[in-house]
């Protein structure tokens, strides 16, 4: 009862959770750009752009209260224009790979393909380099965003015309952040979306010193082009068994081929799974849960500096780790796998929640991480 009452006695008033909404830029045509700001009664806060319905900035505090960015994310709009790396962005049509065509109802639709005729996130232009119109909301337990964005028949080669909403909601009283995206088609088509968030617990460097931890018995096994070959390999005692939590900075330096450049691979969640990222250094936590059937695990082996955060820091090799819930890669091909078909009357719904929590730090070394 004492931090409340002296509240009273000093005049200060409780945290409490708010949704703002500003402009954030301008595109070379003059579309001007959003960024809503979440804030909770925690001390979280998350800013979501207009551009890509991306995350921008995830704000966490630590067991000290400190509060650190948790996401990877350029410093302006003219980063995210510029990258193809779609920080914190809504992706699709289909994220993962395609066989550079999309089946649907037994009919093939080419699609952009690269030198290997692989189809990476639907192609490009795609949802991340979209435009989508945001509107912030309030509930009585949370406040938030919905982005809703229009994609045309015949938009990156997909048939029928898609109607997207992706609504994040921050809980009030409680550092968790959700995000529900529905899809709607005019006809029958596919779709696969995700959040394609970099995170960092400790808010920069390496994420060495990370942990991680994934309800998944089983990975999605690829070819030397990276399609699903349709078989589903036992992940047990093998470089993607992370079914007991286990740091990432041995996975970030092994000579293991099938993990030699870093992790970049579909696990297949258990029933109800959820994964768990853990950072030593600050001891913040993290436990995504979700309705999807696969979870790619990505440490974001392709950075290279190029782009820069808000700080001006190097967004580099290793620096985050995307944990991305979705449809497995190729699934109109693969009869096995879960179907993304999507059709009137039918539409595809995708949920997902990131909650985040304050344990104590633990001495680590990144260097010897490894």
């Amino acid at each position: 009862m004492l931090v409340p009452m002296l509240g009273l006695l000093t005049g200060a008033a409780a945290p409490r959770a708010t949704v703002s909404t500003a402009l954030y830029g301008t595109l070379a045509d003059g579309r001007a750009v959003q960024r809503h700001t979440l804030t909770n009664a925690r001390g979280m806060t998350v800013e979501i752009i207009d551009y890509g319905a991306a995350i921008a900035r995830i704000s966490v505090p630590d067991r000290a209260g400190k509060a650190e960015n948790v996401v990877l994310a350029p410093g302006d709009l003219a980063g995210f224009v510029a990258s193809r790396r779609r920080y914190g962005a809504i992706v699709g049509r289909y994220a993962g790979r395609l066989r550079g065509a999309a089946l649907v109802d037994g009919k093939t639709y080419p699609l952009a393909a690269n030198a290997l005729g692989v189809t990476l996130h639907g192609g490009d232009p795609g949802f991340d380099h979209a435009v989508w119109r945001g509107r912030a909301f309030e509930t009585r337990r949370a406040v938030g965003v919905a982005l809703v964005h229009h994609s045309k028949a015949g938009e990156q080669g997909f048939p029928g015309a898609l109607d997207v909403t992706a609504r994040y909601s921050l809980a009030r009283d409680a550092n968790v952040l959700t995000l529900d995206i529905s899809a709607t088609a005019d006809r029958p088509t596919v779709a696969n979306l995700t959040n394609h968030s970099y995170f960092n617990l400790t808010g920069g460097g390496s994420v060495a010193c990370h942990s991680l931890a994934v309800d998944a018995r089983r990975w999605v096994a690829t070819d030397t082009r990276r399609l699903p070959t349709g078989v589903l390999p036992l992940v047990a005692r093998g470089p993607l068994d992370f079914v007991k939590a286990r740091p990432l900075g041995p996975s970030l330096h092994s000579t293991e081929p099938l993990i030699a450049e870093g992790l970049d691979h579909m696990l297949v969640l258990d029933r109800g799974g959820t994964a768990q990222l853990s950072d030593a250094t600050s001891g913040r936590m993290l436990t995504v849960s979700t309705t999807e059937p696969g979870m790619q695990v990505y440490t974001a082996n392709a950075l290279d500096g190029t782009d820069r955060d808000a700080a001006g820091r190097p967004l580099a090799r290793h620096g985050g780790i995307a944990l991305e819930p979705q449809h497995f890669p190729d699934s109109p091909w693969i009869a096995a796998f879960p179907s993304t078909r999507v059709s009137p009357g039918h539409p595809l719904r995708w949920h997902t929640q990131w909650a985040f929590a304050a344990g104590r730090p633990t001495p680590c070394d990144a260097g010897n991480a490894a």
